[in-house]
């Protein structure tokens, strides 16, 4: 009894549509007539995607607190390892030093390659397509310049190594000028010898004291090269420029006019059922 009343009621419904097979059909072509118009009115959108690849180089390696990829940058063996994340550099990417340089003509996002961290990913959009790809391609030099620069190491040490070496020598030349000795001569400092006990214990402090500094300064002089070299060659990360587009993302006319018309058709059954009911009501 259950499953003959179904039937009935579904062929109920289907005689409602057929009845009213006009307002059905109208609704949806109506749909599609106004998403053509909307499509035509508005302007096209296009979008260009240049992608930072940062330095292949870098190390990448699990952590507790963190997901994979995660990289690892060592700027000097004296030094902790610095951790930069994607999002650091995402969030680089959009400081204010990187968008004064850039003074992008159209909207930009910046996010990481889904599938690999180690790309950055920088898309614009603009009604111009030559508009979008400029945009993207100048933001993404500007921000592998801003990477390379934060990656390249600092000379404070090298500087105030060369500071206690300078202020070493200056010792030994007050200590010349003062026992006679003339200009400053390391060598001749080195073989020089007083009858003064004391002289002789001064002027091997001081021979100390500038060989330590030397040391020192050569020391970080060499990381400093070191880690110049790599940041300039090794870690500098490169940039793949975008193509200027050639196909707008937005309208995009054959999803536009499928969900207008399944919009459409489902008003217009919708608005049989109603018509129907109306017309029926007592």
């Amino acid at each position: 009894m259950t499953r003959l009343s179904t039937d009935s009621d579904l062929r109920d419904y289907l005689t409602v549509v057929i009845r009213r097979w006009k307002l059905v059909l109208a609704m949806p072509a109506l749909a599609i007539v106004a998403a053509v118009l909307v499509g035509l009115i508005v302007k096209p959108v296009y979008a260009a995607t240049a992608t930072i690849v940062l330095a292949p180089a870098t190390l990448s390696i699990p952590t507790a607190n963190q997901v994979p990829p995660y990289y690892l940058m060592v700027d000097s063996p004296r030094r902790l390892p610095t951790a930069y994340t994607p999002a650091y550099y995402v969030a680089l990417l959009k400081s204010a030093e990187v968008v004064s340089a850039v003074a992008p003509q159209a909207p930009v996002s910046i996010s990481a390659n889904v599938g690999d961290k180690s790309l950055i990913e920088i898309a614009a959009t603009s009604d111009d397509p030559n508009v979008a790809a400029q945009t993207a391609n100048t933001w993404a030099r500007a921000g592998a310049a801003r990477i390379a620069q934060i990656l390249s190491p600092g000379s404070d040490e090298v500087d105030a190594a060369q500071q206690k070496l300078d202020a070493a020598e200056q010792a030994l030349v007050k200590f010349s000028q003062d026992n006679a000795l003339g200009d400053y001569n390391l060598a001749k400092l080195r073989a020089a010898s007083f009858f003064s006990t004391e002289k002789n214990l001064e002027l091997a402090r001081l021979l100390r004291a500038r060989d330590n500094a030397e040391a020192v300064y050569n020391d970080f002089a060499r990381d400093f090269g070191r880690a110049a070299i790599l940041a300039a060659s090794a870690l500098k990360p490169t940039t793949i420029a975008a193509p200027v587009p050639t196909e707008p993302v937005s309208p995009k006319w054959a999803q536009n006019i499928a969900v207008a018309a399944g919009l459409g058709l489902l008003i217009g059954i919708l608005g049989a059922f109603a018509a129907e009911y109306v017309t029926r009501k007592p």
